[in-house]
């Protein structure tokens, strides 16, 4: 039936939209646009010294984000039938931000995976849901104690990470090794 109703008619249509929303996501961030923006998450004085315009830069980020956002929340007004501010409490905002953490941040391919594992978490845990904040914490926890940069880190990210692990080991080899001076 094409008037059907029901949360089966909207999967298509979501589907499509966040395969686009990947698949931009990851080109943009392979293009020029997406070079500017990381020069300018490393060091915003030194991109403009280069020559990006951060101000536009910042300007179609916005407006890139506030796009997604427009149509996501669009999708999801439909899918609800109507929207009040009780169908955004704290719990939706925790779980999208668990989303990105889990997934990996700056890596499309781990948040689509951190979306699969905490939206399907709940349904293998349907019996106790009393207890979904407890386990979403210490799902959250255990993340960021035992995999810090998510389940697919973004290469970057991960590269950052281990180089400032490393160079906090270095610094204590170092400093046990350089001699005193005034001992001698």
């Amino acid at each position: 039936h094409i008037f059907a109703t029901g949360p089966q008619v909207l999967y298509y249509p979501i589907f499509a939209f966040c395969a686009v929303a990947a698949v931009f996501a990851y080109r943009l961030s392979n293009s020029r646009i997406g070079r500017a923006w990381n020069a300018m998450r490393e060091d915003e004085s030194v991109a403009e010294a280069t020559g990006v315009s951060t101000v536009n830069y910042k300007l179609l980020a916005f407006a890139l984000g506030a796009t997604t956002g427009c149509l996501s929340g669009a999708l999801f007004a439909v899918q609800l039938g109507s929207v009040f501010p009780g169908s955004f409490d704290v719990f939706v905002s925790i779980t999208v931000l668990a989303v990105i953490i889990l997934g990996g941040m700056g890596s499309i391919p781990g948040v689509i995976l951190g979306a699969i594992v905490l939206i399907g978490l709940p349904e293998l845990l349907r019996e106790f849901v009393e207890y979904r904040v407890l386990v979403y914490g210490g799902v959250l926890v255990a993340m960021m104690l035992l995999r810090p940069e998510g389940l697919i880190p973004n290469r970057n990210r991960q590269r950052e990470l281990h180089e400032a692990d490393s160079g906090e080991e270095q610094e204590t080899v170092d400093g046990d090794l350089m001699p005193q001076r005034g001992t001698s």
